[in-house]
């Protein structure tokens, strides 16, 4: 959702609109209330895969996941019907998928007028510089085949990376800077007080936050997580505060805190390289991509992978140079000309129209 959040900022720039915003959903989550006031377009949601995650909301279970998602096969069907009737009432220009299956499998099989663009860091997983881990073929080739589904329909892939890679045309796969959204590139780099940030993707590790606490009283956190029956703010104790997902509230901390600890996904270590922090990355238990995603940024140098949620191996990681990642910087800043230029050519006309982010 930041991605698109990103984009909408640079389409908007370049004199294009957003018409609608499609978003894939679950029962267990909800859309942020940052993402439905700043998208500023009307916003759907229809049913989408997800993955079923074990008793403690921590680590993703495979074969629950499938069985859960063969379940909503009917549910499925629906979005599809959804999808097309808004591209039908929207007649856009331009679909831009986010890394949905749905939405490219709606591609392939009800084959629009639009032509299709996905984004997402995902599809760097078929460009040879990916340095993915050695071993575990099968894993590999199933996290390629699932990024294969998601643009079933797609005629370019837009691979967002940390770094930059040759184009494969032969593969439709352009290289691209990370979308970050543009409060980010306003924000000091040269802030730090006394605080750690960590952010959870599943409020189950809040107890590996906790243990690990109760150890170190005396090293204050901050903990964003998507707890939806909590408070705003919970203080667990003097130096421990838990926050509800807040997008400003969590990009302030983020400019001031000595560091992050997050779940290794693409986005928030981004930011945090941008600005940078260094960054404990610890993969949701179970999620191939996340561990692949935390080994390329260590290689990049943007912190440390730990296979659990080990805070002492942030407190021993080396404060990065207050000057930051310049190239890092110089290569996210690029991003708003790369994806109006490759969006641009999709729809092989420059005058303003619309566009539907899917």
């Amino acid at each position: 959702m930041t991605q698109a959040l990103a984009l909408r900022a640079h389409l908007r720039e370049a004199g294009h609109t957003v018409a609608e915003v499609l978003v894939g959903r679950h029962r267990h989550r909800t859309i942020p209330e940052f993402f439905l006031e700043k998208i500023d377009a009307p916003v759907s949601t229809f049913d989408s895969p997800t993955f079923a995650l074990d008793a403690r909301n921590r680590g993703v279970r495979v074969g629950p996941t499938l069985w859960h998602n063969m379940n909503h096969i009917a549910a499925f069907h629906a979005a599809f019907r959804r999808i097309d009737e808004a591209v039908r009432r929207r007649r856009p220009d331009v679909l831009v998928n986010f890394f949905d299956p749905l939405a490219g499998l709606y591609a392939r099989r009800y084959r629009p007028d639009a032509p299709m663009v996905c984004i997402g860091h995902q599809y760097l997983f078929h460009h040879p510089a990916y340095p993915f881990p050695p071993g575990r073929p099968v894993q590999r080739r199933l996290l390629q085949g699932y990024t294969d589904l998601t643009a079933a329909g797609a005629v370019r892939r837009l691979a967002l990376s940390f770094y930059p890679a040759p184009e494969l045309p032969e593969k439709n796969l352009v290289v691209m800077p990370p979308l970050l959204r543009p409060e980010v590139f306003r924000l000091p780099h040269d802030r730090s007080e006394p605080f750690f940030l960590i952010y959870v993707l599943n409020s189950g590790y809040a107890e590996s936050v906790v243990r690990w606490h109760e150890r170190r009283k005396d090293v204050r956190l901050h903990c964003f997580w998507d707890r939806e029956d909590a408070p705003e703010a919970l203080a667990y104790d003097d130096t421990l505060t838990f926050h509800r997902l807040d997008d400003e509230k969590f990009l302030s901390m983020m400019t001031r805190c000595r560091g992050l600890a997050c779940t290794a996904g693409f986005e928030s270590v981004c930011e945090a390289m941008y600005l940078g922090k260094p960054v404990l990355m610890s993969p949701v238990e179970g999620h191939f991509e996340q561990y692949c995603n935390a080994l390329d940024a260590e290689a990049c140098g943007a912190g440390r992978f730990s296979p659990h949620f080990d805070l002492d191996r942030l407190l021993d990681a080396p404060q990065r140079p207050r000057e930051g990642p310049l190239a890092f910087r110089a290569w996210a800043a690029s991003a708003g000309a790369c994806f109006v230029r490759e969006i641009e050519t999709v729809a092989r006309r420059r005058p303003a129209r619309t566009f539907v982010a899917a």
